[in-house]
């Protein structure tokens, strides 16, 4: 029983993220399908994201555009529809995050999840917990990331961008 609710749980949180109009709406979030692979990002000040997937209740993101000096906030980055051997799959992923002064720090071709499979539709965490604070000292402007998932098996990818201001708000 506990499952089933799971299972509705998660096919309700896809159904809610994958609405255009939200994604067209916030630049904190973003979602790209090659064929029926899926990858989701989204900018968040809620540094506890992963822990919404072990809950029985409906993950609940909101994407942030804003982040002033003192602020923390997490990239979380989510998953569908990769093609599994064995009930297993496997997500490589290509991180680039850029700030205002045109710094970038990249990481390429990392294993981002590698383990079961729970079925179509379901989202499924990577094992990423990318986190970011904003300091006094930091540039103000656009900041944000580029991620790139591809999933191993079937070599389907897709490129991902989120965005944020960082500085006082003016």
């Amino acid at each position: 029983m506990a499952g089933g609710r799971r299972l509705a749980a998660l096919l309700s949180v896809f159904l809610l993220l994958c609405n255009p109009s939200l994604a067209q709406e916030d630049r904190g979030l973003d979602k790209a399908s090659d064929g029926r692979f899926t990858g989701l990002v989204v900018v968040t000040d809620d540094l506890d994201w992963y822990d919404m997937f072990a809950r029985p209740e409906v993950p609940q993101f909101s994407g942030k555009s804003h982040f002033v000096p003192g602020d923390w906030g997490s990239l979380a980055i989510i998953f569908s529809n990769a093609e599994a051997i064995d009930g297993q799959v496997e997500i490589r992923c290509d991180i680039e995050a850029f700030d205002p002064s045109g710094s970038k720090q990249v990481a390429t071709d990392h294993v981002c999840y590698a383990g079961p499979y729970r079925g179509p539709n379901i989202l499924h965490p990577t094992l990423v917990d990318l986190r970011f604070s904003i300091t006094v000292d930091d540039p103000p402007g656009p900041a944000g990331f580029k991620v790139t998932l591809r999933d191993a098996i079937s070599d389907r990818e897709v490129a991902l961008e989120v965005g944020f201001t960082q500085g006082a708000k003016s």
